[in-house]
């Protein structure tokens, strides 16, 4: 007969034996070499990212959205949306509406993203959904093909300088190809 000890063990064993055959808990050997690459398409927009970022991918009736992201704090968001033919004007427009509350714009100025001038404003914020941690975020919007696209950036603070590279890595190899 089994002591109590023996039980517990056998229990503990049975569960780590379920989770790991279904799957919640997975073992790979991710590249950790800063200057790995890996592409990403999407009906036709590209880009490269650093290798050890994950992307993922969401399409709804607004449009699609791309997450490239490091973890939780760290990430660069794609939002694709149709702009109905509306001019970059207009949609820079609309765009200088949007109220982000408790973030602090810090600087405004423009860029080049796939031959195409694109519109930056970083700001600094520290609201509940990163716990109140002092974020840094870049939101860069574009017009190209009749899509709006919308990045948005996120890092905390103290961590900008370390990530700058990555994301400049993505924003400098943007790509697009077709009408999305």
């Amino acid at each position: 007969m089994l002591n109590n000890n023996h039980g517990y063990f056998l229990i503990i064993g049975f569960l780590v034996l379920v989770v790991l055959i279904s799957g919640c808990i997975s073992f790979s050997n991710p590249d950790t070499s800063s200057n790995a690459i890996k592409n990403f398409t999407f009906n036709g927009f590209s880009f490269n990212y650093p290798s050890n970022w994950h992307v993922t991918v969401s399409d709804d009736d607004t449009g699609p959205s791309i997450i490239v992201s490091k973890d939780y704090h760290t990430q660069l968001q794609v939002m694709i949306t149709p702009n109905y033919g509306m001019s970059e004007e207009g949609v820079l427009k609309e765009r200088n509406k949007t109220v982000y509350p408790g973030w602090k714009k810090i600087s405004e100025d423009t860029l080049i993203l796939d031959n195409q001038t694109a519109y930056r404003i970083i700001f600094s914020g520290n609201d509940i959904v990163y716990f109140f941690k002092d974020m840094r975020y870049e939101e860069v919007v574009f017009v190209k093909n009749n899509s709006t696209f919308t990045i948005l950036t996120t890092v905390p603070s103290e961590n900008y300088n370390d990530e700058k590279q990555s994301f400049e890595t993505i924003l400098d190899s943007i790509h697009v190809q077709s009408v999305i």
